[in-house]
């Protein structure tokens, strides 16, 4: 097999990254690469200069008050700007005034006024990592605008592109719905702004988030349109292509350039200039030199969706020539499918993205199919409003077509197996699938059962983690809230779910959710989409606000909640909202056992405040004594017959109103564990009880800490 220099770049950019198991699986294919020609080593050559003189260094600009808006990104009163200051890529952070829309600034070049803003780690296992995100996209630091001092059109072509475009999308965005207009924008000009929340957990649990950004489909539909217009108007063969050459670059200017427009206009052009020329290019060697290019130029479009998806099926076809040679069809396309999952698979799992559908490679099939061949070419279409007059049956009919995919799409979630969440592996494991994989692979060129190993080897690595999964309890950042979930004898519960209150005049497309962006997700690396219980210590929105979420992404055979007569609004709202989605609610009191291991210490139904209503937890877990008090004030712990504990999750967020000196003699905990928001209005944890806790005993926050998960060996936090 020849040397591609897709392969030597993926090595070198995957142990920069210190991504091992791709760096691994690419030195077994540079080491099956036997042959060489002067036009590979050339290539390399000129590629491995690019790559050391980009240096790939974004460092942080020193002066951040006059920048150039590049694109922008609403979602409610706040916008998210991707902008240039120095020469360098940076992020602003903004809110919108009532009688602007934030967009008018794309193109634009304005003096500020800035804060910086603090980047992240990462807080929760499965949750998302802003440094990781910062890294990816190179930029060179995050800041919150306080003002916009002047603005002005900003020079060159570039910028008049940007201008373009926005005209464009904001005539779309006047003229059609908002679900028909995100189409529009998506595929014809790369844009998501418009994306709700629900489309995207469709798309991304299904794994069709490709077939929504631009690719060599859309780029392939574009030109055959082109050709087949200008061959009705008798344009010759060789002028039609000088045409398309020509017009490709401008569509690539209006969509700025995106990696995947990139990618696949490049692609084109070479392909188009071969048959110009008569000269025939492999499509494959096409695109693996062009991707090659891409790693080189920015090395972090690997974390790119669509660039994974490319990249991914390039290497096998050009891996699998004489693996697949040897089978017919249609197996060989199946086959296909299958070692592409396993490929996903394994780079989710370096991710911490570890859910998969089984149903993905059908809906991709037939949703992809209606997307590309529907959707896509309606969507060209509506794109030319700003110009031409379109039948508002057109627009129907295009509004209907998006309509039944949407429901398709929800009746899909329902399928048996619609969401299968496979553990997060740990280092050992996933070196032992990777290996595995790569001798399965070597097998399956000789052997028709190789074909099976990979299989084999995910099963037995899945089964292996998830009995040796450990006990343990681990309490979740999900800033100004609780949510603690309990693992113990092959069962898992969760108290509560968070909550984060938004304050907003507008619309919030894709609103932050701790239910279904941290517990869900912190749930599925634990391999679980179905829990034993959910516990619910009071109605409280810091509490409870994620609940709906988590039980969309998760099945729960129980919530429990305390026992209380639920007359008062708040508690009859929440049992009814719990009760529309056939969950079974079960009611606890003091002296209950939801197991041998939980008992419930409180409430007795006759507590007269919300907080005092708390259901306060006693867990022996991984040889641990635990105590959970929710939001119980001073007066309930008061009422506690509990003695000695390993560990105490202090009441209230680390109000003054709770944990008290007294429950801390009677208890003695070694560890205090306090859930609270970073720069909380409330002001918690109070200096009080950091006082009363003392120095003797060790304390870890989640503002500070991230989460903490308690074992038998002790309590580790994510941050460190």
């Amino acid at each position: 097999m020849p040397l591609h220099a897709l392969f030597v770049l993926l090595l070198v950019v995957a142990i920069k990254e210190s991504i091992w198991w791709l760096a691994a699986l690419m030195l077994f294919a540079v080491m099956k690469s036997l042959s060489f020609s002067v036009g590979r080593l050339l290539l390399l050559f000129i590629l491995s200069c690019l790559f050391i003189g980009m240096g790939h260094l974004s460092p942080e600009p020193h002066d951040v008050s006059f920048v150039d808006i590049l694109s922008g990104k609403r979602n409610g009163d706040r916008i998210r700007y991707e902008a240039e200051s120095n020469g360098q890529p940076v992020l602003l952070t903004a809110t919108v005034a009532e009688e602007e829309t934030g967009y008018e600034r794309i193109g634009h070049s304005c003096r500020v006024m800035t804060e910086p803003l603090d980047i992240r780690q990462q807080s929760n296992a499965g949750g998302f990592d802003e440094q990781q995100f910062m890294h990816t996209h190179r930029y060179g630091g995050k800041w919150e605008v306080r003002s916009f001092e002047s603005c002005r059109p900003t020079p060159g072509y570039a910028a008049e592109g940007r201008r373009v475009r926005e005209s464009f999308m904001t005539r779309i965005e006047q003229r059609l719905p908002q679900k028909q207009a995100f189409y529009v924008e998506a595929l014809v000009f790369g844009e998501d702004r418009l994306m709700d929340q629900v489309t995207l957990e469709r798309f991304k649990k299904f794994g069709l988030l490709h077939a929504i950004v631009i690719s060599g489909s859309h780029i392939a539909f574009l030109i055959f349109s082109l050709l087949f217009v200008l061959r009705k108007i008798r344009m010759t063969k060789e002028k039609r292509l000088d045409v398309v050459f020509i017009l490709l670059p401008i569509y690539g200017w209006l969509t700025e350039w995106s990696p995947p427009v990139t990618r696949a206009v490049l692609v084109a052009m070479i392909l188009l200039l071969g048959r110009r020329f008569h000269k025939a290019f492999d499509p494959v060697e096409v695109i693996a030199g062009v991707a090659a290019f891409q790693l080189a130029m920015q090395p972090t479009v690997l974390y790119d969706i669509g660039f994974q998806l490319t990249v991914g099926l390039t290497l096998f076809l050009v891996l699998s020539r004489r693996l697949m040679g040897s089978v017919r069809r249609p197996w060989n396309w199946l086959l296909i499918s299958a070692w592409a999952q396993c490929g996903t698979l394994l780079f989710l799992q370096g991710i911490e993205q570890t859910t998969v559908s089984i149903w993905a490679p059908l809906l991709n099939i037939l949703i992809g199919g209606w997307i590309e061949w529907v959707i896509l070419p309606g969507s060209f279409v509506l794109a030319t409003i700003p110009f031409l007059p379109i039948s508002s049956t057109f627009q129907t009919v295009h509004q209907h077509a998006i309509q039944w995919m949407d429901q398709a799409l929800r009746l899909a979630e329902h399928l048996p197996l619609a969401v299968v969440a496979v553990p997060a592996f740990s280092p050992i494991v996933l070196t032992y699938v990777v290996a595995g994989t790569g001798l399965a692979w070597f097998i399956a060129e000789r052997r028709w059962w190789g074909h099976v190993l990979p299989l084999i080897f995910l099963l037995t690595a899945w089964g292996f983690t998830e009995w040796h999964a450990p006990e343990q309890i681990t309490f979740l950042d999900v800033g100004q809230g609780d949510s603690v979930v309990l693992e113990k004898a092959g069962e898992t519960f969760v108290v509560d779910t968070g909550g984060v209150y938004q304050q907003t005049t507008h619309p919030v497309l894709r609103p932050f959710d701790p239910g279904s962006h941290i517990v869900a997700p912190y749930l599925f690396t634990r391999g679980e989409t179905e829990i034993d219980g959910l516990i619910v210590t009071h109605a409280d929105h810091d509490h409870v606000g994620g609940l709906l979420a988590l039980l969309r992404h998760v099945r729960v055979k129980t919530v429990y909640m305390g026992t209380y007569d639920n007359t008062d609004e708040k508690r009859r709202d929440l049992i009814r909202s719990i009760e529309m989605t056939g969950t079974k609610i079960q009611f606890v009191k003091k002296g209950e056992a939801i197991r041998p291991w939980l008992q419930v210490l409180a409430p007795t139904g006759r507590e007269e405040e919300e907080n005092d209503r708390s259901v306060i937890l006693f867990a022996y877990i991984a040889q641990q004594r635990v105590l959970l008090t929710g939001d119980a004030s001073i007066a309930m712990e008061e009422e506690l017959s509990v003695g000695p504990i390993d560990i105490l999750k202090a009441g209230h967020h680390g109000s003054k109103t709770s944990t008290s000196e007294k429950l801390l003699k009677q208890t003695n905990p070694e560890i205090v564990i306090l859930s609270a928001g970073r720069h909380n209005r409330y002001g918690h944890p109070h200096t009080e009880v950091l006082e009363r806790i003392g120095t003797t005993r060790t304390i870890f926050r989640t503002d500070q800490d991230g989460s903490i998960t308690c074992s038998s060996a002790g309590c580790e936090p994510m941050i460190k």
